[in-house]
């Protein structure tokens, strides 16, 4: 086991400076009690939202699913909840509230967003930066679909949604690290003209942060502000067992050459 680098607000300052953005606070006055973006571009605002909690850590999820699932599930069995597996009937339900940690997120942000955009009259793109640092119920993919369509409902405004999620899984031997960026379309059709200049700045910033980790395994500054390897979940909730269990990762000393 080793640090794995997480992405914090720093990371996306550096990030942003890549591609020419700044901070709020480095070009405009912040003003109390008015809600502002993070970052400004040119004719642009961006805000970033980084998700840090377990989504179904949480003890009212819990019942929810454990409500939701009562037709499927007796006392004493065991409910595979990896969210490929959840029945059709329920599928949909069992999204909603597996999504509801954005819900919250995405309005501020679109507010925040539009109140900048309105204040000094930016009329280009409203960027949402999304990051999961510790969803990890969430792969990339289900995190940037749930995402999305929480965007897709509950704002009217934002451009882009820029997603990061750092995946780190630890088997016995081998890790596996992937740090995946994409930015989707939302309420536009025209791709953001910084697309691909932001999804190379966290390619190499990460990489640039892992190196650092690997090369001083011994910082415990660094292991403070680390990644948390993919877990198994698991709960109980009325004589039910719920799990997902975190994915498998083979040991390359015992594979079959």
């Amino acid at each position: 086991m080793f640090p794995i680098p997480k992405i914090t607000e720093s990371f996306i300052d550096d990030v942003m400076s890549k591609i020419s953005w700044h901070r709020y606070a480095e070009v405009y006055p912040v003003v109390e009690g008015q809600l502002n973006a993070d970052y400004v571009g040119p004719n642009a605002v961006a805000e970033l939202k980084i998700f840090e909690e377990e989504g179904l850590a949480k003890e009212e999820r819990q019942k929810a699913i454990a409500e939701l699932f009562s037709p499927y599930a007796s006392n004493g069995s065991v409910v595979d909840i990896e969210l490929e597996t959840i029945p059709s009937e329920i599928s949909r339900e069992f999204e909603n509230l597996v999504s509801t940690p954005f819900k919250s997120a995405i309005k501020k942000a679109s507010k925040q967003l539009n109140q900048s955009a309105s204040v000094h009259r930016a009329t280009g793109e409203r960027v949402l930066i999304a990051v999961n640092n510790g969803y990890s119920y969430l792969n990339a993919d289900n995190f940037e679909r749930l995402l999305m369509s929480r965007v897709k409902r509950d704002s009217r405004s934002i451009s882009y949604a820029a997603c990061i999620t750092v995946e780190y899984h630890q088997g016995d031997f081998d890790a596996y690290i992937f740090c995946t960026t994409r930015v989707h379309q939302i309420n536009t059709s025209v791709a953001w003209k910084h697309e691909e200049a932001f999804v190379e700045a966290v390619g190499n910033k990460f990489n640039s942060a892992m190196t650092v980790m690997m090369g001083d395994q011994m910082n415990s500054d660094l292991w403070q502000n680390r990644q948390s390897p993919v877990k198994d979940i698991q709960f109980t909730k009325n004589g039910v067992e719920y799990i997902r269990g975190a994915p498998y990762v083979p040991d390359s000393r015992f594979e079959k050459k």
